[in-house]
Parts: structure tokens; C-alpha cells; sequence
């Protein structure tokens, strides 16, 4: 009765340990410098799951892979969150997103602007006026 009691228990112990462990472990690939789509690729080749983040940086072009975590040469659980930070390349001021700045008039061309605005404005009221 005993023999059979250690036999179950070792065989439990055993099934638990497989199961604990049958995932594996694999390494985090050197993914740093590489284009997003290609180093998506290899860490799912490797048995992970990825993570994109993006993040502004002046110094490495847009869709490159700036940094991973874990880092790379990590040993990880396969199936594991890998997160890959992708560079958008630097930083967009709203004057270099929305094209060049309007350019600025003073003096005669500004009054004559403001001017011709205005009058526009009194030829759209009148055509409304007609049009009633």
C-alpha cells in the first residue's frame, strides 16, 4: 500500500512539474536597429508575443526598433509579452505637422487686406439680402 501511495505521489509531482515547465524557455532576439515588420518577425519566430510601443526619437529613423523589453539575449518563457519600442522619428512642432506658417503682412499690404476682407464680407451680406 505504501508503494503504490509513493508511486502516485511521484507520478503527481511529476505531471506537475511538466506542466509547469513544458512551455520552455528561448531567448529574446537582438531586434535594436532593425525595421518594426522584421523584428515583429523574429520575435515570433522565437516564440513570443509582441507588444508595440512608439516613441519620438531625433536619433534613429522613423519604424526602427529603438529598444525591447526584456532586453535582448533575455532569457524568457515562450509565449511571453515582448515589448518592442518602434521609433515615429522626432518630434513634429504643430508649425512643421500643419505645413509652412501663413505668411505675415504689415503695413499698406495688411490694410489692404483687412480692407478687401471687409468688402467682401458687406458683398456677401448684400447677395444674402437679394436672395431673401
Amino acid at each position: 500500500m505504501v508503494i503504490v501511495l509513493a508511486l502516485a505521489f511521484s507520478l503527481s509531482a511529476i505531471v506537475t512539474i511538466y506542466t509547469l515547465f513544458r512551455s520552455g524557455n528561448t531567448e529574446v532576439p537582438n531586434v535594436v536597429g532593425l525595421p518594426e515588420a522584421q523584428a515583429q518577425k523574429l520575435a515570433e519566430d522565437a516564440g513570443l508575443r509582441v507588444k508595440i510601443q512608439r516613441r519620438n526619437d531625433p536619433s534613429v529613423a522613423a519604424n526602427s526598433v529603438i529598444e525591447t523589453r526584456p532586453g535582448p539575449k533575455s532569457s524568457v518563457k515562450k509565449a511571453s509579452v515582448l515589448t518592442i519600442v518602434v521609433s515615429s522619428g522626432p518630434v513634429q512642432t504643430k508649425s512643421q505637422a500643419s505645413g509652412p506658417a501663413p505668411p505675415r503682412y504689415s503695413g499698406r499690404r495688411h490694410q489692404a487686406g483687412a480692407l478687401a476682407v471687409e468688402a467682401a464680407k458687406g458683398l456677401v451680406g448684400s447677395l444674402r439680402r437679394l436672395t431673401e
